[in-house]
């Protein structure tokens, strides 16, 4: 039955949206996606995985072609409810204000707008563990130290634009300073809306955003780290060598898009750190040859007599604020991976080489 709430998710035609779209339009929410092109709003709305909803009015969206300039009123009017998912992780970009000002100035005028519309009522932030730790040391350099909601990233903005940084410190800047601004905007404006940020590692899982494998195979590289990661792992070729993991923790993008609908839904103020657990590049083709063995010649084989335990002094997430506040439950690694490669099967991954 329909609840007649809406939300708008800003960056519909990402990799995590679509997830969080779903979550709410299965349970009834009306939903309206923000996208910066005319093509890209016909071809999201038009993905196997979302058409119905289109098809029945449920889900819509609309252009908005810069964050940071952005009249929003109109676009806000009968809205309950924002999720900010749209920031760049774009590593092909060229300088730190490539991602700053979409990430802090773009939240900023969102958010401004949104204290003005009093039928919203609840907000997440969807940022980032790159705000919480430093995700560009080695993770077997943090001592085994397990982060909480309380832990934020030492990296400054000067830090991010010294010579010799790059893609990766300003994101992880952007993200950081983000999230501090949109606690600034509701503290200073005195929102009534809840607002919750929740801080994800590396995000995998299905992937909902695209049509055919090829968008997947043929994307630059950069673009997608979420989908290219696992994408590497199931497709690369047995004997291809094992590409490294760059998180020793993840999240099932749809217990990420679970985290954000109960935050929503319960109105939950703060931050929260969302992971199902940690990974090594090992254990995820173990997982993958062991439960697709029609699939072995396509998935690397890396090294199976090799632990595939972390290293000594990684570092872990306490994600028991998530479990006890939003009660969110977390998938296990093995269903995260025999979906993902469920899904490229479906978009035909193997399918040519057959």
């Amino acid at each position: 039955m329909a609840t007649h709430q809406k939300v708008l998710i800003t960056g519909l035609n990402g990799f995590v949206a679509p997830h969080i779209a779903i979550a709410f339009l299965e349970k009834g929410w009306d939903v309206v996606g923000t996208v910066r092109t005319a093509s890209k709003r016909d071809t999201v709305l038009d993905l196997p995985t979302l058409r119905s909803w289109t098809e029945d009015g449920q889900l819509t969206a609309v252009i908005v072609e810069d964050l940071i300039s952005a009249g929003w009123s109109r676009v806000l009017e009968g809205v309950d409810a924002i999720v900010h998912a749209a920031s760049p992780f774009d590593l092909t970009l060229k300088t730190y204000e490539e991602f700053s000002r979409p990430a802090i100035e773009g939240t900023v005028n969102l958010l401004t707008a949104a204290s003005k519309v009093s039928s919203i009522k609840a907000v997440v932030d969807v940022s980032s563990t790159a705000a919480v730790l430093n995700v560009l040391k080695p993770f077997t350099d943090h001592n085994g130290k397990i982060y909480t909601e309380d832990d934020w990233q030492e990296l400054t903005e000067e830090d991010a634009k010294k010579e010799g940084n790059g893609p990766g410190h300003w994101y992880c800047a952007s993200k950081k300073y983000a999230s501090l601004a949109a606690q600034k905007v509701k503290k200073d404006t005195n929102a009534s809306w809840s607002l919750t940020t929740v801080c994800p590692p590396a995000i995998f899982g299905p992937p909902m955003h695209v049509s055919d494998a090829s968008q997947i195979a043929n994307a630059t590289p950069g673009t997608d780290v979420s989908t290219a990661t696992l994408w590497g792992f199931f497709t690369g070729g047995e004997d291809s060598p094992l590409p490294a993991a760059f998180d020793p923790v993840f999240v099932d993008v749809r217990d990420l898009a679970e985290a954000i609908y109960l935050g929503i839904t319960k109105r939950v103020n703060g931050r929260f750190l969302t992971s199902n657990g940690s990974y090594t590049a090992q254990r995820l083709v173990n997982i993958a040859r062991k439960a697709r063995p029609d699939l072995k010649q396509f998935i690397v084989r890396g090294n199976p007599e090799d632990s595939d335990e972390l290293p000594e002094g990684s570092f872990k997430l306490d994600t028991s604020k998530s479990v006890k506040e939003l009660g969110l439950t977390y998938r296990k690694l093995e269903e995260t991976v025999v979906d993902t490669i469920a899904q490229f099967e479906k978009l035909g991954a193997y399918r040519s080489k057959d």
